[in-house]
C-alpha cells in the first residue's frame, strides 16, 4: 500500500490552496502535517481520501486503501448514544471492545448518552475513537484534539499510539508539536 501524489495542484475560486505538492504515504508511516490556518491541510486530507480530485497532478494509489477519518466537525449522529456512533463503522460491531475504549477517553456515564447531549470535548474523543476502532489501512485525523484540555489531550493521544496497531497515520493538528516517529510535512 502506498498513495502517491505527484505534482498536485488544487484551487478554490481560482486560489491556489496547495500547489506541485509531491509526498508518499507508505505502509505504517505516521505524518504530522502542519502549517498555518488555510494554506491547505485539510484540502490535502480530502484529497488524500478522494474526497476532491486535484486540479492538476495525480494521486494514485488511493483506490486500493480502507481510510478512516476523524473530520474537524465531530459528525456524530446526535441521537445515538456513544457506543452506538462507533458500533455503526465497526465489524463487527461488538459492543465489549467499543466500551472499553470508550472507557479509555470519557467518563462512565457518557458512554449511554445521546452524542447531542455530550459536551464539545467529550463529543470530539467519541469521534476520535470511531475513527481508531473502525477498520481501515490509514487513520486520518484532522485536528482531533481541537477543544480539548491538556490532560485529555495527552489521554487521547496515548489512545492513538494505542490503537493504531502499526497502520498508518496522517496527524493534522496544532496543539502537539511531535508525535513519536512521525515525519512532518509542513505545508
Amino acid at each position: 500500500m502506498a498513495v502517491i501524489f505527484e505534482h498536485v495542484t488544487k484551487r478554490y475560486n481560482g486560489r491556489v490552496v496547495l500547489s506541485g505538492l509531491d509526498w508518499r504515504l507508505g505502509p505504517g508511516d505516521r505524518w504530522l502535517v502542519q502549517g498555518a490556518s488555510g494554506v491547505g491541510k485539510t484540502t490535502l486530507l480530502r484529497l488524500l481520501v478522494g474526497l476532491e480530485q486535484p486540479d492538476e497532478g495525480r494521486i494514485s494509489g488511493a483506490e486500493k486503501v480502507r481510510f478512516s477519518m476523524c473530520f474537524q466537525e465531530n459528525r456524530l449522529c446526535m441521537q445515538l448514544n456513544s457506543a452506538m456512533n462507533i458500533a455503526m463503522v465497526c465489524d463487527p460491531p461488538d459492543p465489549v471492545p467499543i466500551r472499553k475504549a470508550l472507557a479509555q477517553l470519557l467518563p462512565e456515564e457518557a458512554v449511554d448518552r445521546a452524542a447531542g447531549t455530550l459536551s464539545g470535548g467529550m463529543a470530539r474523543r467519541v469521534a476520535l475513537a470511531r475513527a481508531l476502532l473502525a477498520p481501515s489501512d490509514v487513520v486520518v485525523l484532522d485536528e482531533p484534539f481541537a477543544g480539548l484540555d491538556a490532560e485529555n489531550r495527552a489521554n487521547a493521544l496515548r489512545f492513538v499510539e494505542e490503537r493504531l496497531e502499526g497502520r498508518a497515520l496522517v496527524l493534522v493538528s496544532h496543539e502537539i508539536a511531535e508525535l513519536a516517529g512521525a515525519k512532518r510535512l509542513k505545508i
